[in-house]
């Protein structure tokens, strides 16, 4: 019997299919999750809590973008050793950038279960 907490994940997405589809990878792989659309539901919705690790995208149109949010979260102490993954179809010349700003990693889409469950395990484990 799994007796451990499942942990949790911050998923800030404003495109609903891929909102859709990280939610349904995330409850296969028995995660507990928070889900904002914009960069300041975000902001809102950590207030008061806190996650395990945080799957942003980069382009989240009009507003705050995954890299400010990133940004902002990592100058808060207490997400300050929390990963923070870019999750984007940006390409990886982005890299370096996302890095500067505190960013832990980088996952591409489209992406499969398998390589969301790694990036998961690399942060997590």
């Amino acid at each position: 019997m799994n007796t451990s907490i499942p942990k949790s994940v911050l998923v800030v997405e404003d495109d609903f299919a891929s909102r859709q589809y990280l939610q349904l990878l995330l409850k296969k792989l028995d995660y507990t999750f928070f889900v904002a659309e914009t960069g300041e539901q975000a902001k809102e919705l950590m207030s008061d809590k806190s996650v395990d690790i945080m799957l942003l995208d980069i382009a989240l149109g009009p507003g705050i973008s995954g890299l400010e949010l990133g940004v902002a979260f990592k100058e808060e102490n207490r997400f300050m050793d929390t990963p923070i993954v870019a999750v984007t179809a940006f390409s990886q010349d982005k890299l370096q950038t996302l890095e500067k700003a505190g960013f832990s990693d980088y996952m591409a889409k489209p992406y499969t279960i398998v390589q969301l469950k790694d990036m998961l395990d690399k942060h997590l484990s």
